[in-house]
């Protein structure tokens, strides 16, 4: 393939192949850094960005944990905007009046009955409270995992470097095994993701079974080796890899 005719997000997987991990839970966790990191030019002076995230509140609960971790400068940007989605939410409380149903009605006697239906006197301040669009963040994330992952799935068969670093990396953990196999097109390239997954389940199958046999009163005097961390990797194959710590300390 001609290099002006290879994405951006080729080089990416490439990079991230070589670390810890899923490389496509870490190239999607490189993706939302940037993005968050992004977000905070101007926002402090921009009327119109912090309109812009009303709509969401910001972040959701993982993305604005996340960028508050970076620290710094950081932190005077998110008291700003934060102040202005609590702003948002104290004038919809100012305004907020229960609204009780008259009479008695089916609905009413089913809230009576049973705590697991909502109130429909409190249901339009809940709604009200709600963000109006999702987080610009996750967006952004699964916009660009897609076209990872598309990538992958495009070129694996006939890149040879793609091929290797991908075999040589820990692979696709579930959910991206799930949606990779969703994109592919062609028997080449299913059974590549199928042979390559298989040999790193069974290895990983291997030293799963030393990790359980040394729990084993009989061999505690045996020092773990690569066996030691499988655990953590058999979570992570399933559920998929943890975003890597903030690289800066927080002040």
């Amino acid at each position: 393939m001609a290099k002006d005719h290879i994405p951006h997000s080729y080089y990416e997987i490439i990079e991230a192949c070589a670390e810890p991990g899923c490389p496509l839970c870490r190239l999607v966790d490189e993706i939302g850094d940037r993005f968050l990191a992004a977000s905070m030019h101007g926002t402090v002076t921009d009327p119109d960005i912090r309109f812009k995230y009303r709509e969401s509140m910001g972040f959701c609960h993982r993305h604005a944990w996340r960028l508050a971790s970076f620290g710094g400068g950081v932190r005077l940007g998110l008291a700003i905007i934060y102040q202005d989605f609590i702003k948002q939410v104290s004038r919809k409380l100012d305004k907020a009046r229960y609204q009780s149903p008259g009479g008695v009605s089916l609905n009413r006697l089913q809230e009576t009955m049973s705590r697991k239906k909502p109130s429909s006197a409190t249901q339009s301040l809940v709604q009200n409270l709600h963000p109006q669009k999702s987080c610009p963040a996750c967006r952004h994330e699964t916009e660009l995992e897609t076209l990872a992952i598309t990538t992958l799935v495009d070129l694996l068969a006939e890149d040879e470097r793609l091929r290797e670093a991908f075999e040589t990396s820990a692979g696709l953990c579930l959910p991206h095994l799930r949606r990779a196999l969703e994109l592919v097109r062609d028997e080449t390239t299913f059974n590549l993701l199928l042979e390559i997954t298989q040999a790193k389940l069974v290895q990983l199958i291997a030293e799963l079974d030393e990790f359980v046999r040394k729990h084993d009163h009989r061999f505690r005097h045996e020092k773990f080796d690569t066996e030691g961390d499988s655990w953590r990797r058999a979570v992570s194959q399933i559920v998929g890899t943890p975003p890597p710590g903030p690289d800066k300390k927080k002040n």
